[in-house]
């Protein structure tokens, strides 16, 4: 009796330890299929993008991804840090913000270089070769049930980022 009891009792310890494996969550069982290809703007490669995939609501697995372009305007869609999105229709919203020649980004903490460059261009009229512009446009795609390639060429024209003041 007291070797079934123990028994007994191991094998629920190691039932309740093992029910705790995994994350619970249900998104964690989602299909995802690999969808990658590449981003150009009027036909030449965009790097440094960055696209957000948002599921249609009639998706039956909701699963918003994205990624940012290489230097030949490649990406890897990816969901949750998992590659790959659900099969289903998306908006893809692709942008990328172009600085001007010379002009970098800082990786300073507790600065924001961006948001400083934005105004001092700004300040400058945002005008000609100084400004800092913007590539911002949404297409309707779908990510076929086997996954594949999905290329997007942008046409929208880089505008002047405005004064955020």
């Amino acid at each position: 009796m007291r070797k079934s009891l123990f028994h007994f009792s191991l094998l629920a310890v190691i039932s309740s330890g093992l029910a705790g494996c995994g994350s619970g969550d249900e998104t964690d069982n989602f299909n995802l299929v690999p969808v990658s290809g590449t981003v150009s703007h009027n036909g030449k490669p965009l790097e440094g993008a960055t696209l957000t995939f948002t599921p249609d609501p009639s998706n039956p697995e909701q699963t918003p991804g994205g990624d940012v372009t290489g230097p030949t305007g490649n990406y890897k869609a990816m969901y949750r840090g998992r590659t790959g999105l659900a099969a289903g229709k998306y908006q893809v919203l692709v942008s990328k913000t172009i600085l001007p020649p010379g002009m970098t980004a800082s990786a300073e903490e507790g600065e924001d270089d961006y948001m400083n460059q934005v105004a001092s261009a700004s300040a400058g009229g945002g005008k000609g070769a100084n400004a800092v512009t913007e590539i911002k446009e949404t297409v309707e795609r779908e990510v076929p049930a086997g996954g594949g390639t999905v290329d997007i060429d942008v046409k929208a024209l880089a505008k002047p980022v405005k004064n955020p003041q």
